[in-house]
């Protein structure tokens, strides 16, 4: 859909749209029990974010001269200045996959089809990507200044409030222009491809730095030389840069605004909505048909013969083709293999175990779904499963196989660098987490069996509210693929793994999966 916008001049137009949103606001009311519901989930929000920023914010206030006695003040700052440019990085390629100008379902379908200007119709989400912008990039510079802290060379006073003040003005800045530059490359495939090449390659080096700065001290001295050389002129000529390019960057946004075509948006707005949706009920599941989705539109595939395998074995071969034919997702999981390592150290200066175990089993879930998707097609589907005369729990048999592989060697990925940045001592982590990947992949396979989320049902009572047996589903598949792997979490936890651990392991894989398998034999019967 290629509508255009109406000529008419920019006033009357904005008078025009206002009205518009004046008579939707009447009938659009909110008791005050949903401003309430709202205040609270901010509240307890902020009092978490508080809780988690306190320990990276903590190291404005230490010295030169005690940063450079431990080496954990030095890690600290490799490790997290370079997760707060592949965070920013990361936020930016969220907002590139989300519009980042996207509109409301109701305004997408009507508002963006009427005879009023395309400018005053987009102006709020305009206002809403510069505000979250502002916010995301204010933090993100504040916390870069928190890595710096301790190597600034401070005067007797302490650290001044204008630098605080200039790193979240810088920070802001850059983030504001990086937005304003994906909302000017939306219209466009090949800008875009730019813009998430480039974001992917910041993304990568930062990472890649921060894990090689864990363990060569070169890059830590001179890293941490750069900090401190920081003064007053430089946060001040950064500031000054930064706002003004992205001033220049939202000149360039306003003027495109007035043509901004109307297909862009409408696809753009409906991909947004469904994702923010999914994500708002933990359907995961969709978020992955909508990927899918946006990946096969246009494209033809060769017709191929079946092949000549069992036919439980032909439909786990599909899973196979399809990771062949996308091999760029679990390129970016195997990039994201370094996360853990980089995740405690960054945050606390010293490997929080416990922050490693829960990035690892997300990781690890993640990475085991890429094998389930004819899994989940037969779940919504069955008429495959019929037309072959295969039983759904037997056909669960080989396709354990991939998803087995794929959790098994993203563990052995990630424990090798742990391994490699020192968090971890000794070699065996690597081969536990090759043999945790079968237990991991019951719970990936749970999980992809799930049934779809209906937001009317109701579960059971508890003193925190209804449970809705959809998120209980899903927890209970994490809570398998935890349990498949609890040795290895066990062991890690305590930071030391011997011989009896893989055994361990070995058994806890085997007897997890086994069970998990039978029981949804006996299920499908």
């Amino acid at each position: 859909m290629t509508a255009g916008p109406m000529t008419l001049p920019d006033k009357d137009a904005a008078v025009t749209v206002a009205a518009v949103r004046s008579f939707l606001g009447k009938h659009r009311r909110r008791s005050w029990v949903d401003w309430y519901v709202v205040g609270f989930a901010l509240l307890i929000v902020g009092i978490y974010g508080a809780n988690f920023l306190a320990s990276p914010l903590s190291r404005l206030s230490k010295s030169a001269s005690h940063a450079a006695a431990t080496h954990a003040a030095a890690t600290q700052a490799v490790a997290g200045a370079g997760l707060v440019i592949g965070v920013g990085a990361g936020l930016l390629l969220l907002a590139q996959a989300l519009g980042p100008l996207a509109l409301p379902p109701a305004d997408a379908s009507w508002l963006l089809l009427t005879p009023l200007a395309r400018r005053a119709v987009l102006r709020r989400a305009a206002l809403t990507v510069a505000v979250l912008a502002t916010l995301a990039g204010a933090l993100l510079g504040v916390l870069g200044l928190a890595m710096a802290g301790p190597y600034l060379r401070l005067s007797g006073s302490g650290l001044p409030g204008s630098w605080l003040f200039l790193s979240a003005v810088a920070g802001a800045g850059c983030c504001l222009a990086a937005v304003a530059a994906e909302a000017i490359a939306q219209p466009y495939d090949r800008p875009r491809a730019v813009v998430r090449a480039v974001g992917l390659a910041i993304a990568v080096v930062a990472v890649a730095g921060g894990v090689v700065g864990e363990r060569w001290s070169a890059v830590t001295r001179a890293v941490t030389a750069v900090f401190g050389r920081l003064s007053t002129p430089v946060f001040d000529t950064t500031a000054l840069v930064a706002l003004a390019v992205a001033a220049i960057a939202w000149l360039l946004l306003w003027r495109r605004l007035a043509s901004f075509p109307a297909g862009v948006l409408r696809a753009d707005s409906a991909r947004s909505g469904r994702a923010l949706l999914a994500a708002q009920y933990f359907n995961f599941s969709l978020l992955f048909w909508i990927a899918e989705d946006n990946h096969w539109r246009g494209r033809l595939l060769r017709s191929r013969p079946w092949p000549k395998l069992p036919p439980a074995l032909a439909l786990a071969w599909a899973d196979w083709r399809r990771v062949a034919r996308r091999p760029w997702p679990l390129v970016m999981l195997a990039v994201a293999s370094v996360v853990p390592a980089l995740l405690g150290i960054a945050i606390t200066g010293r490997g929080r175990l416990d922050l490693i175990a829960v990035a690892l089993i997300a990781g690890a879930v993640a990475v085991g779904s890429q094998g389930t998707t004819t899994t989940k097609r037969d779940q919504d589907d069955p008429a495959l499963l019929r037309l072959l005369g295969v039983d759904a729990g037997r056909a669960l048999v080989p396709r354990a196989v991939l998803p087995s592989l794929l959790s098994g060697c993203w563990l052995a990925l990630s424990l090798t660098v742990l391994c490699a940045a020192g968090a971890l001592s000794g070699w065996l982590w690597p081969l536990l987490g090759l043999i945790a990947g079968p237990g991991v992949a019951a719970g990936v396979l749970r999980l992809a069996r799930t049934a779809r989320i209906n937001p009317a049902d109701r579960g059971p009572d508890t003193p925190m509210g209804n449970t809705p047996p959809w998120l209980v589903s899903r927890m209970l598949s994490v809570l398998v693929a935890a349990i498949g792997a609890g040795p290895l979490f066990g062991a890690l936890l305590k930071g030391t793994a011997h011989a009896s651990t893989v055994i361990g392991q070995c058994a806890a894989s085997v007897i997890v999966l086994w069970v998990y398998l039978m029981i949804a034999r006996a299920i499908s019967r």
